[in-house]
């Protein structure tokens, strides 16, 4: 027991000394940052424009990887969005004398709700269409500033002066440099923040795992959307900075310059902390070091895009990465889990404490006269009852095409019966999203894992604490001057750990990618996600495919001890003989209609059952 507490102990004070030691670490680093702006803002005046417009466009950039990088989303309407701020700043310093740092917020603000705005409209669509959405908003806000006479025209108009520093302050040098240094630095601030926030991995599983984010509790459409909106705030900051810098004119903001941004994010790196910042400097320190004829400068940039498209497109900071990786890379654990290290109660232990713990009558789950269909006027549920116990493992089962899968998306909220009543833990839930459902004490898994592969086996567990851990998306902006983040990041840590321990999955599997490991893993990994928030009620659709004999007695050792902790689990899987064994009650369903529902032993022995679905 004393040795247990010294371990603890240790391990939380080197958590606190690694803690200590990043945040001196990012300190150190802000000083060296500002030490150079120094240096840039008494440099020459090439030297400060040069700087300056890299800055402003590494905001840009890291703005779009916002939401290109970490939720999918390529948008070609940052110019606009651009454009909107720089604007903003300079026609209501010139027509109306607005203070410049009292349109920062404006700026900053009222771009960000047209982000919102324009998410909420552009995310109607997906992929291709959201970047022809976006794309159509840049064409729309160039065409009008280009054509408006209060905003100058194809000429444009003078930017504000950006106050000088006082005289105590002149030896600061020249305040514009100052101005776009630090609106770079808060930018960098927020996004990576958000990068080293618990919040990142529910954003990748957004990303990649949309499914799997929804089941752990993620609102996905909503966070697309603030992602969008927080994007485009920053692509508003970037337009006040960029006033201060000499003349707008719409030529500055125009289709091309959205693409310039998507191609510094891809080319740097997309989803890495220092590509979108590498990108933006080659992509606009080149033509300004390098003066070449504008025709070839295309090409040029042309060429290097496609090769980083074809042959890195993890752009310039993913080839470093990779090789970073391969020169330290650990060998993997077994290829096949080994039992689990923390099972509570051994099967002798248990036969001595006792008999298997009693299922209780009361219900946690029923299913009333459900119908479903795709398509109006096609049935693919008809008049489905399932009643299952409190604290019972409940088989689901059926022929191909019998509507299993359609039922266990209508229980997890994936999709909503046309008719009929779902009540779960004495609440009706047939009208909640899927992402309401955790907080009812549902969780699932899926037929075929559905993870983040370029996160670590523990960091997808972890994603399963979603709607346990308060404020996460609203923290993740300043995530690391919270103290309550820092314990977050600990417990998060510690239950997915834990969770994989329960499944099997030893501290070896723990920090490999998903991307590294075999099926197996991947299966656990899922089941380890779906019970780290400790549900009431557990969905597993086909818990076994592609597993081995020894995994599937592992997965079995595993739903027995659900069971023990009075966890009601539902089994949608093909191979019945797991199913007869494992489950108290079973449900058979055929073309949509129910066969029957009753005791595992009752249901085997039902010649509906025999006939429809074991061929007998």
């Amino acid at each position: 027991m004393t040795a247990g507490i010294d371990m603890a102990a240790g391990r939380t004070e080197r958590a606190r000394s690694r803690s200590r030691f990043i945040g001196l670490g990012a300190v150190a680093l802000v000083v060296v940052y500002l030490a150079a702006n120094l240096g840039v803002a008494h440099g020459s005046y090439y030297v400060q424009n040069l700087a300056e417009v890299g800055a402003v466009f590494a905001i840009l950039a890291l703005s779009l990887d916002l939401v290109a990088g970490m939720t999918g989303l390529y948008s070609l309407g940052h110019a606009g969005l651009f454009a909107l701020g720089a604007y903003a700043t300079t026609l209501l310093n010139a027509n109306l004398g607005w203070n410049v740092f009292i349109l920062l917020p404006l700026s900053v603000v009222g771009v960000g709700i047209v982000g919102v705005v324009l998410g909420a409209l552009s995310l109607r669509v997906s992929g291709l269409y959201f970047a022809i959405m976006t794309f159509i908003f840049t064409l729309v806000v160039t065409v009008l500033i280009s054509d408006l006479d209060f905003t100058g025209g194809l000429q444009g108009i003078a930017g504000p002066t950006f106050p000088d520093f006082p005289e105590g302050l002149s030896f600061l040098g020249s305040s514009v440099a100052w101005c776009v240094g630090i609106a770079f630095l808060v930018t960098v601030v927020i996004v990576w923040s958000i990068r080293s926030s618990a919040f990142y991995p529910v954003l990748l599983a957004i990303r990649d795992a949309e499914p799997f984010a929804a089941s752990a509790g993620v609102r996905t459409g909503v966070v697309r959307v603030m992602m969008f909106g927080l994007s485009a705030a920053l692509a508003g900051l970037a337009g006040w900075a960029f006033s201060f810098l000499g003349f707008v004119s719409p030529g500055q903001f125009n289709w091309t310059v959205s693409v310039n941004i998507l191609v510094m994010v891809i080319l740097g790196g997309i989803n890495t902390r220092l590509g979108p910042i590498i990108g933006a400097i080659f992509i606009s320190a080149f033509p300004v070091v390098i003066s070449i004829d504008p025709l070839v400068q295309e090409v040029i940039f042309g060429a290097i895009f496609v090769l980083v498209i074809v042959f890195f497109p993890r752009g310039i900071v993913g080839i470093v990465t990779s090789l970073a990786r391969r020169i330290r890379r650990r060998p993997l654990p077994a290829t096949e889990p080994s039992a689990p290290d923390t099972a509570p109660i051994a099967e002798a232990e248990l036969a001595a404490a006792g008999e298997e713990p009693q299922v209780s009558d009361e219900i946690a789950l029923e299913v009333r006269d459900v119908r479903f269909g795709y398509v109006r006027g096609t049935t693919v549920l008809d008049g489905i009852d399932m009643r299952v116990r409190r604290g019972s493992i409940h088989g689901l089962i059926g022929p191909n095409g019998s509507g299993k899968s359609t039922l266990v998306n209508l229980i997890s909220g994936a999709l909503r019966p046309t008719t009929g009543t779902i009540e779960a833990n004495g609440h009706r839930i047939e009208r909640l999203g899927a992402a309401g459902r955790p907080a009812r004490g549902i969780m699932r898994t899926f037929q075929t894992a559905v993870l983040v592969r370029e996160l670590s086996v523990r960091q997808n567990a972890g994603i399963g604490l979603y709607s346990r851990v308060p404020r996460i998306s609203g923290r993740s902006l300043a995530w690391p001057l919270f103290p309550s983040a820092h314990r977050d990041d600990r417990a998060i840590r510690t239950r997915a750990t834990a969770a994989l321990a329960r499944v099997g999955l030893g501290s070896g599997w723990a920090t490999a990618r998903v991307a590294d490991v075999p099926h197996g893993v991947e299966q656990l990994t899922q089941l380890a996600a779906a019970t780290v928030g400790e549900p009431s009620i557990l969905i597993l659709d086909e818990p076994l495919a592609g597993l081995s004999s020894g995994e599937v007695e592992q997965v079995s050792e595993i739903l027995r001890q659900l069971k023990r902790d009075g966890v009601t689990v539902i089994v949608v899987e093909h191979q019945t003989r797991f199913i007869f064994e494992m489950c108290d009650e079973v449900t058979v369903l055929a073309a949509g209609e129910l066969v029957t529902s009753g005791s595992a032993a009752a249901v085997r022995a039902d010649e509906r059952v025999r006939e429809v679905y074991l061929g007998q």
